[in-house]
């Protein structure tokens, strides 16, 4: 899935498309997101990510949390910027959700 998050990052034109490989941890993201209907509060995706990671996970350790934090924030839709998720209550909100472009090119799996 990284591999068609970088060709939606570099038809949008985002900063993922200006690294040579997408963070694995975004294709982590995208995947709790989408598994969580698109969107969901920052702790239960960073507790998603941690359970798929280890099953007997129950909280994600502070280094997996922080970066998990700098990843989202990296792909962050900013205003008019485009990006690969959002925040959907605007800057300092705590929900997360993909952007309806990211969530129509995972959902067609990049066919559309």
């Amino acid at each position: 899935m990284s591999e068609k998050l970088v060709e939606l990052a570099a038809a949008r034109g985002s900063r993922l498309a200006r690294t040579p490989v997408a963070h694995p941890l975004s294709a982590e993201i995208a995947e709790a997101l989408m598994s969580l209907s698109g969107e969901a509060h920052r702790d239960v995706v960073i507790s998603r990510i941690a359970q798929n990671r280890h099953r007997d996970a129950k909280l994600a350790s502070p280094a997996l949390r922080e970066e998990i934090l700098t990843t989202f924030d990296a792909h962050c839709q900013v205003g008019e910027a485009p990006g690969l998720f959002r925040l959907v209550f605007g800057p300092g909100s705590h929900r997360w959700a993909l952007t309806p472009q990211a969530r129509m090119f995972l959902e067609t799996r990049g066919e559309a």
